[in-house]
């Protein structure tokens, strides 16, 4: 590790990291008026670090499976050199990162019977199947000249029993999970450590990466401290963004489920990204929203529950945005400094509680307990009222899920494809494009890729069943074939005209912080049929309406009253609207006429349908 940078540590992070999780559990009471640490305990020193590079604010993130985006020499034979003959077409789509998930050396049967990134065996070495260090380097290299950025998968908990490194360093493992080998992260292994800092080190000062996907969780965010400052001393900024957990300030930059499409049960989708954006927006914001409230308690076992609507024995009440109490980490009891919201809960029973459960309804839960869930509450007062606190903002930038790869996995419908958006203009533009946040989709969603599964791929997590009938995502096999085929073209060429009107808007609008709410409101109208609810977003010069329709077989003709007032942008003189997406003409219209605004959105899932959009601006 000569020359690097040396480690920023931070005390509280070092004391988990020795202790391990069962002492930060510890931290965590099992009766009400606990879920923090004590008021008089200083909040944890935050570490200085290079801020998220400016650059962030521009991606949009499209995963690749190496194997199966392309098929050279039949399924699963997909290597850099063949992803690198399809970087001009990702340039022509628009996207600005790929998440690679593919590229050290891993098992080829392990789960659902296919070669996954997840069965890694040595991460620092790249996999002969496919391709050489040269040709990985060349990948990235040609990426960065067509103007994408490359962020790898890292497995960060383990890897399979059977690699080497065990043999040859048993000391850095200590029990497993996945049916895998967990590294000590809480056995205090300089070795480990350093060795871990240099293997990711090295793939951005030798390799050139630009950033890292943390599968599961990132365990020692003091490491990833340290090779995200070594990024910085190389003069590469880096990104760094993991699955659940939340960001922790100058380590990592945004979290991949922070609002995911796809909810429990399997198949389903958030409602309010579908169909109401100012809803959700309202809800992370503490203005509304549905809640349910379980409270176990450790005596007897019982339970009794609630909800906002006032079904159950127990009275939940939404209060809104409050004073910041919960943690969202595991390693961090201590809060993050952003408000929390605040339900208050009547006729509780006195009892001692040992856990309490609050759900939402866009699919997030919460518990008084860690080991049940990664995101923690905070609960004060005692029987019969109490007060529950959640953290429903973060820090760090927003970002949106439309789909990954752990779609369709095992239990996902048969009848189903594991795509989310499946040709539906409106899903893609009015959910996910169109909002001021950062995109992550799966190859094949922006030409409305057919699933195609590896021939091998098990419907079971670890193998068995008809092979061939599994639907995770992952292995999905690319029919490129499609492409030129006038409904897979029509929805590439929508897409990536999509792709670039959200970075026109970018470029006007910029993307804020995640617990920064968005200049973004529902817009008022009458229609002929059911249709989301239109939202604009402005600032003081500019502004974007986004309409949609989801019926693929109406017109939605509609009447828009645009909420100039609500915008600040009354008693301007004119206003120039002009057709952004599908491109069209421009018109003049006066304030009076804005509040009658006519427009048609065609029926979703062919050429141009399914969505409008707007760009206002004041004339005068």
């Amino acid at each position: 590790m000569a020359g690097l940078p040396p480690k920023i540590s931070n005390s509280s992070r070092r004391k988990f990291l020795k202790t391990g999780a069962g002492a930060a559990a510890s931290l965590l009471a099992t009766s009400p008026g606990f879920g923090k640490s004590s008021p008089q305990d200083p909040p944890p020193a935050r570490p200085v670090q290079p801020p998220s590079p400016a650059w962030v604010r521009d991606l949009i993130i499209y995963e690749i499976a190496t194997k199966g985006f392309t098929s050279p020499r039949g399924p699963e034979t997909g290597t850099f050199n063949s992803l690198k003959g399809r970087l001009p077409y990702l340039q022509e789509l628009g996207i600005t990162g790929i998440w690679l998930t593919g590229h050290s050396l891993s098992d080829a049967h392990f789960f659902y019977n296919i070669w996954t990134q997840y069965a890694n065996v040595e991460p620092q070495k790249i996999d002969p199947t496919l391709g050489t260090p040269e040709e990985f380097k060349a990948l990235i290299a040609d990426a960065h000249q067509n103007g994408i950025r490359i962020f790898l998968d890292v497995h960060v908990h383990g890897i399979l029993s059977f690699s080497p490194l065990i043999k040859e360093h048993p000391h850095w493992f200590r029990g497993g999970s996945w049916h895998m080998t967990d590294y000590d992260w809480a056995g205090g292994h300089t070795d480990l450590d350093n060795w871990w800092v240099e293997v990711w080190t090295n793939y951005v000062t030798e390799y050139g990466v630009d950033g890292f996907r943390l599968d599961f969780r990132i365990f020692r965010p003091d490491l990833w401290e340290r090779i995200r400052q070594n990024a910085a001393a190389a003069g590469h900024e880096i990104v760094l963004f993991e699955e659940d957990d939340a960001v922790i300030p100058g380590v990592t930059d945004f979290t991949q489920h922070d609002h995911p499409m796809r909810i429990p049960p399997p198949g389903s989708l958030n409602p309010h990204l579908l169909s109401d954006v100012p809803g959700f927006y309202d809800r992370i914001f503490g203005r509304a929203g549905y809640y349910r409230v379980e409270i176990q308690f450790a005596d007897d076992g019982s339970k009794v529950s609630g909800d906002t609507d006032g079904k159950g024995p127990l009275r939940v009440r939404l209060r809104g945005l409050a004073d910041d109490k919960s943690c969202r980490r595991i390693n961090d009891p201590h809060g993050d400094g952003i408000p929390d919201v605040q339900l208050t809960i009547e006729d509780v029973p006195a009892k001692k509680i040992e856990d309490v459960i609050t759900t939402d309804d866009m699919g997030n839960s919460w518990h008084l307990r860690w080991g049940k869930n990664d995101r923690l509450l905070t609960v004060e007062g005692a029987p019969p009222t109490m007060q529950v606190y959640v953290a429903t903002l973060a820090p760090g930038w927003p970002c949106l899920m439309l789909s990954c790869h752990d779609e369709g996995w095992e239990g996902f419908p048969a009848d189903q494809s594991p795509y989310v958006a499946q040709g539906s203009r409106a899903l893609f533009g009015y959910s996910c494009l169109f909002t001021p946040m950062i995109p992550i989709f799966f190859a094949g969603e922006e030409f409305n890729a057919t699933f195609r599964a590896i021939p091998w791929l098990s419907p079971h997590l670890w193998g068995g069943g008809k092979l061939g009938t599994g639907k995770w995502l992952y292995g999905t096999m690319l029919d490129w074939d499609e492409l030129p085929k006038p409904e897979h073209a029509a929805m590439f060429e929508d897409v990536k005209q999509m792709i670039a009107a959200r970075q026109h808007v970018a470029g006007l609008m910029g993307l804020q912080a995640e617990n920064k709410e968005p200049q973004l409101t529902a817009v008022p109208l009458h229609g002929d049929i059911a249709v989301p609810i239109p939202y604009v977003r402005w600032n003081d010069r500019n502004a974007i309406l986004v309409v949609a329709n989801y019926d693929a077989f109406r017109d939605a003709r509609l009447t828009l009253q645009i909420p100039l007032q609500r915008m600040g942008w009354a008693g301007r003189g004119r206003y120039k609207v002009s057709a952004m997406w599908p491109a069209g003409e421009s018109r003049s219209y006066t304030e009076t006429e804005l509040g009658e605004f006519a427009c048609t959105v065609n029926r979703d899932k062919t050429a141009g349908g399914g969505l409008k959009v707007f760009h206002i601006d004041a004339e005068s």
